[in-house]
């Protein structure tokens, strides 16, 4: 009878220990990782991939402000998550640069300071500088040529009645298509998609009008 005592004691301070255990391993809110001063908790690196925000919580006896020293990295409203918990959203323009870039965040709450080094990776990036002949396509075909800017050679896809002609890649180059005479007797319209990586992409929306 005592050792089913014991058993029985010894699985419920095993289940509550686990328990306890479990609690402790969740992403909570208040969770904060690196510690400045007796009065704040914030982290002190933080990873942005592209553009995607990111939301940075910080531990605080008061309202924290924050600074960046980069003009690229974008501070949102701070805002009170529960007590003593503030949260702010962190936003970045498009690193075109090709390589890895980094700012620092000045955090002050009452007397207490803190820096969070914020690094941001290159981006892939395509835009569109211009398009020939601009308006509608000559129902006749014609060649339609698309200037762009982007970080590599864009791949494209392309309605059935457009081929591609040829490419230049460049920092700024060019794409140039032969369209089809529109036989088909009514007009049409077709996307153009260009695309650098997963992220990048630009489209260029094209119309042609059917033969007389």
């Amino acid at each position: 009878m005592k050792n089913k005592f014991k058993n029985i004691l010894f699985l419920s301070v095993l289940l509550i220990a686990t328990g306890i255990t479990a609690i402790s391993c969740e992403d909570h809110p208040q969770h904060i990782e690196s510690s400045w001063g007796d009065g704040m908790n914030v982290k002190d690196e933080i990873l942005l991939d592209g553009v995607t925000s990111q939301t940075l919580n910080i531990r605080a006896a008061t309202k924290p402000t924050l600074k960046s020293d980069s003009e690229w990295l974008k501070i949102g409203e701070v805002k009170n998550l529960t007590t003593g918990i503030y949260t702010v959203e962190l936003t970045a323009e498009v690193n075109a640069t090709g390589e890895s870039r980094t700012a620092r965040i000045s955090v002050t709450a009452g007397k207490e300071t803190a820096t969070v080094t914020v690094t941001q990776v290159s981006s892939d990036v395509v835009e569109i500088l211009s398009v020939d002949p601009q308006g509608e396509l000559d129902p006749e075909g014609c060649i339609l040529t698309i200037k762009y800017h982007a970080t590599a050679t864009p791949a494209t896809n392309l309605p059935d009645w457009i081929k591609e002609t040829g490419t230049r890649s460049l920092v700024e180059g060019e794409l140039k298509f032969t369209v089809s005479p529109n036989d088909t007797g009514r007009d049409r319209e077709g996307i153009i998609v260009l695309a650098v990586g997963k992220d990048a992409v630009a489209n260029v929306t094209v119309r042609q009008g059917a033969k007389k």
